[in-house]
């Protein structure tokens, strides 16, 4: 058995263990915290020395589009995880850009890769990754860059020949002309971090991503800009909102220009208990959202444990270098904990405490399947394995 089966085989039987006791169907829950039962159906490991990070699927040509995680090359390989194609995207040339991080399939014969610069610009490829276009981003001033392999601040989609780009940016205000000191809660009124590109067009069209009903809007109160997510189904044509602070879920339709029929999902966890923090409380101290992904019919509703109070003093206490203390690095491990809520429809179905194999939610797909990146282990280059998981509804 070769060292590929036998680590699907070993997250199979994973999953037959992860739960002994019978679930009702996720489609009619008996409470939004029974744990649901997910399962690893499949595997994809993809045989290249530098650790990759996976950003998109296209499904129609069954390929994956992948960057290296601290190189400068994209890659796409197929359903098998067979390498088709290497690129190094990151540099000088006329084909290249000077920083990215994210990209996508803009359909099945061009790329699309956003910029981490001051303006967020998006660049347009061919099948060859030669650059056919350059987009101008919708950020207006440097407030903030938010580095995370895991998700993406952006969907895009062409339909007749037009492009479309539909996404987040948290740099889409000027600081020196917004300032949360003074207009206090007024800056979700005010700030507009989701932007609408319809290329056929000469200007954005700017979005509100702070939700008329999240309490801390409705009710007028600062707790910081908490920039809220987003997740967008373009074959549904459906959008998920979730701010990091808080407990509710937004739920839109698109209407092809504009985000419309918000919807709350009031979203509950044994462990996010905790009243909305005041606003100058350290972050590690309340289970702030991490990312919300679409997988089929689902949304999937990520936030880490926090770190208990007497905990974050004492290494407080040590200085302001105690994040360079190896001693922290563990409390956070051992204390900074994954969690999962899950939604379908218009109501919290359940719950997930524990992925059935180690790893990080990385993408979420339209029939269903979200893939994880394996953790790092003591395999050689499994940390390039991703596990294909579902979830068990009977």
């Amino acid at each position: 058995m070769n060292k590929f089966s036998s680590l699907a085989l070993t997250a199979l039987f994973a999953t037959l263990n992860f739960s002994c006791s019978e679930k009702e169907s996720a489609s009619t829950p008996s409470s939004p915290l029974q744990e649901l039962q997910f399962e690893v159906y499949d595997s994809l490991m993809v045989e290249v020395l530098e650790e990759v990070v996976l950003l998109d699927y296209q499904d129609e040509l069954d390929q994956y589009l992948l960057k290296e995680r601290r190189g400068n090359n994209v890659l796409l390989v197929d359903g098998q995880g067979k390498l088709i194609r290497e690129v190094e995207l990151i540099g000088e040339g006329p084909n290249q850009i000077q920083f990215a991080l994210e990209g996508r399939f803009l359909d099945k014969d061009r790329f699309i890769f956003k910029e981490m610069s001051t303006s967020m610009d998006y660049h347009v490829f061919d099948s060859d990754f030669r650059k056919t276009e350059m987009i101008n981003g919708s950020a207006v001033g440097l407030n903030a860059i938010f580095i995370s392999f895991f998700r993406q601040t952006f969907t895009s989609w062409s339909e007749d020949g037009k492009l479309f780009i539909l996404g987040e940016e948290v740099n889409s205000y000027n600081p020196g002309e917004v300032d949360p000191d003074k207009i206090g809660a007024d800056f979700y009124s005010r700030v507009n971090t989701g932007f609408f590109y319809d290329t056929t067009q000469d200007s954005v069209t700017r979005l509100s991503l702070y939700p008329t009903s999240w309490e801390p809007r409705r009710a007028n109160r600062w707790i910081g800009q908490s920039f809220p997510y987003l997740a967008f189904d373009n074959r549904r044509k459906k959008a998920a909102v979730l701010p990091p602070i808080g407990n509710q879920l937004f739920l839109y339709d698109w209407d092809g220009n504009s985000l419309i029929n918000e919807k709350a999902i009031t979203l509950t966890h044994p462990d996010r208990n905790e009243e909305i923090p005041d606003v100058s409380r350290e972050n590690l101290l309340y289970p702030s959202f991490s990312d919300v992904k679409n997988f089929g019919e689902y949304q999937l509703a990520i936030f880490y444990t926090a770190i208990p109070e007497d905990i974050f003093a004492e290494f407080r206490s040590k200085g302001e270098n105690y994040h360079q203390d190896p001693e922290w690095r563990k409390a956070q491990a051992k204390h900074r904990k994954p969690r999962y809520i899950i939604v379908k429809g218009d109501q919290q179905i359940g719950i997930l405490n524990k992925l059935p194999v180690e790893g990080n939610v990385n993408l979420g797909l339209s029939d269903g399947t979200l893939i994880v990146k394996a953790a790092d282990g003591e395999v050689e280059r499994d940390y390039n394995l991703f596990y294909k998981v579902r979830l068990v509804e009977e």
